[in-house]
């Protein structure tokens, strides 16, 4: 699905940013989901904004102010999207000049790094989060709270997908934990290769979203606590 467009930036201030009229005509028309997550090509920068029609245009809405604002694009400013997956589009920055620019990763009040999502906490729809804070026990394992599986509705052993902002997929087995007094279900095969591969580590505050039109589970935002080389310790290949 490697389809792209430009837009050259000519009004920073401006609350949306239309999308080019062909390229919806031959791509997005009944092809991609209004709510799309827009991912810096570096910094680690990522939103999810809407796709709304004004007037004659469809434009990127309900969050596009902030794009412009987190990374200070300005006049000029030529933005190259392309389109990874149906509801992930990679964005290339270059300045009136030429060049690619290079974005600082964001940082929390610590200088630690910090990789940020727009809105995810603000769709209007319900789809259910958790957030959770990476420890020892979650080299084997993923556990849900027992609000999330209820408001996802869990009722029995399964499949479940897992994404990453990315679009990279990756298919677990969710199993019921009789360790609790209560029933609590959890994540396991697959969930090794998961952590290793997007670089998780130990003090990380995951933000886990729940898709319910495409019943899968998203791995919305990153904090970064622990800047560190990440450990494969007590977790065996899946």
């Amino acid at each position: 699905m490697a389809t792209s467009f430009y837009k050259i930036l000519l009004d920073p201030t401006a609350r949306h940013l239309s999308l080019p009229p062909e390229y919806v005509t031959m791509h997005l028309v009944n092809k991609i989901r209004n709510n799309p997550i827009i991912r810096s090509a570096n910094g680690g920068y990522s939103w999810r904004l809407k796709i709304k029609q004004i007037g004659d245009d469809y434009c990127f809405v309900n969050g596009w102010n902030n794009v412009v604002k987190d990374i200070q694009l300005g006049f000029g400013d030529f933005l190259l999207f392309k389109l990874v997956d149906q509801s992930t589009f990679r964005m290339s920055i270059y300045s009136p000049d030429g060049c690619e620019k290079i974005l600082q990763p964001k940082t929390d009040q610590n200088g630690c790094e910090k990789i940020l999502t727009t809105n995810i906490l603000h769709d209007d729809d319900d789809d259910p989060s958790f957030v959770s804070t990476f420890t020892k026990s979650h080299l084997k394992r993923l556990r849900f709270t027992k609000e999330f599986e209820e408001a996802v509705g869990i009722d029995g052993e399964r499949t479940m997908t897992v994404k990453n902002l990315d679009g990279e997929k990756w298919v677990m087995d969710l199993k019921l934990d009789k360790s609790f007094k209560t029933k609590r279900y959890l994540l396991s095969t697959g969930w090794c290769n998961f952590w290793r591969e997007n670089y998780l580590s130990e003090g990380d505050e995951l933000l886990f979203k729940y898709i319910r039109r495409e019943d899968t589970l998203l791995l919305a935002k990153v904090t970064k606590k622990n800047i560190t080389k990440r450990r494969d310790k007590g977790c065996e290949r899946d």
